[in-house]
């Protein structure tokens, strides 16, 4: 735990070594098209998003630890996933707010791609358990359910991760291809693995 948390406050170390070149408003959000559309002071803009992840990455690392998994290596993507993703999107605001325009919009959704693809690799070999994984209610009931359904979607999640992927590098042509990739993934995603594990809640 110490670890991960110590990378997660690396981000208010680079906000703090260019503190005096940044703006007084920082961008801390952006829209679909990649253009900023919320802005914060540059104290909060430094300290906001590093805090919340890693306030976020304990209550995850706590509960991955009751959570009663055998699948080590997707706790250990887990742990490290937050604070990575910290650095990045510091990263981005610290950019953006010294004048370099970065595509934010590819970056991001290549980065959760590439995000749904790691998670796909290894939710499959997950047992039961109320923290990671597809847990509906026939999953959580039937540990053949469990199992099947989180194959089904452990697939589910490596196809939306290569839209991602694809749908931000068309995106920077046709933004609005960004907004269809997000619906089709959360679909994918969300839906599918649903619908299967309900119907192989009816078949047995």
């Amino acid at each position: 735990m110490l670890w991960p948390t110590l990378v997660g406050l690396l981000p208010i170390v680079m906000g703090l070594a260019v503190y005096s070149k940044l703006p007084e408003k920082m961008p801390i959000h952006w829209g679909l098209d990649g253009e900023p559309n919320s802005y914060a002071t540059k104290l909060v803009g430094v300290l906001l998003i590093p805090l919340i992840m890693i306030v976020t990455n304990i209550i995850v690392q706590f509960s991955l630890q009751i959570a009663n998994t055998t699948n080590e290596k997707l706790a250990r993507v887990m742990t490290w996933l937050l604070p990575a993703l910290s650095l990045v999107i510091q990263f981005l605001v610290l950019a953006e707010s010294l004048g370099y325009h970065l595509d934010v919009a590819l970056i991001t959704m290549v980065i959760v791609g590439i995000i749904f693809i790691l998670l796909g690799n290894y939710i499959p070999k997950t047992s039961q358990n109320r923290v990671v994984g597809f847990r509906f209610p026939k999953t959580m009931s039937n540990p053949d359910n469990w199992q099947k359904t989180n194959r089904i979607g452990a697939i589910m999640l490596v196809i939306s991760g290569l839209i991602m992927i694809i749908g931000g590098i068309v995106s920077t042509w046709y933004p609005m291809v960004a907004v269809l990739t997000f619906g089709v993934s959360l679909i994918l995603i969300v839906l599918v693995p649903l619908c299967y594990s309900i119907r192989l809640a009816r078949k047995s």
